[in-house]
């Protein structure tokens, strides 16, 4: 397991190791918001073929993922997927859609939040709530906590296998204060005691059977 500082750094790793992998050159981005994934995705050598439910850029193909991707595109050798699942009420049927839209052999990069983040649990311990499942969080439409046992079951029984799996930071973690010190020892503490509780997300990447 590696840890990486953001999410970008995770995605252009991935796709350095694994490019001579994709069984085509088509790079699906699902949830591509702004595009930062184009110039890289052009790097690699790469067709960029963008997703999102909302338009934000011209490019964007709206899918809604309840539903199997729209006709007029191509079935793609890779898929960058980040973020996207806690906002699905229905992850089962989006991961079997998006299962249909790949090659036999894609690879998928894929990352959500982590429940099991040592910040998680102790915001457990205290609120009673996952730190980034709140109430409030309903608002950005967290409505589906990604623990990993459960996301990779979701994926397997969809026709893929689990190849790596990666810690991503995501946050600052310099404390502040005597309550941000304590803060800080105590997830240290339990990142020691369990390295699942690495990293504000996590990263899967999968390949399709």
């Amino acid at each position: 397991m590696n840890i990486y500082e953001s999410r970008e750094a995770y995605v252009i790793d991935m796709l350095t190791k694994y490019e001579t992998e994709s069984p085509n050159k088509i790079l699906s981005d699902i949830g591509s918001g702004w595009g930062w994934l184009k110039p890289y995705a052009s790097q690699f050598n790469f067709k960029w073929q963008p997703f999102d439910y909302v338009r934000k850029i011209d490019e964007a193909i709206i899918w809604d993922l309840n539903n199997p991707c729209p006709s007029n595109t191509q079935s793609a050798g890779t898929c960058v997927m980040l973020e996207v699942l806690e906002h699905l009420p229905n992850p089962l049927l989006a991961i079997q859609n998006i299962a249909a839209h790949l090659q036999p052999g894609a690879i998928m990069i894929l990352s959500v939040p982590n429940p099991s983040w040592s910040r998680n649990r102790l915001h457990l311990l205290q609120k009673g709530t996952l730190y980034a499942f709140q109430k409030k969080h309903l608002l950005e439409h967290h409505v589906f906590t990604p623990w990993k046992h459960i996301v990779e079951f979701f994926f397997e029984q969809s026709g893929f296998e689990v190849i790596e799996y990666h810690a991503i930071q995501q946050y600052d973690t310099k404390a502040t204060g005597v309550k941000g010190r304590i803060i800080q020892f105590l997830q240290k503490w339990i990142e020691r005691k369990d390295p699942m509780a690495i990293g504000l997300s996590y990263g899967l990447v999968l390949r399709k059977k």
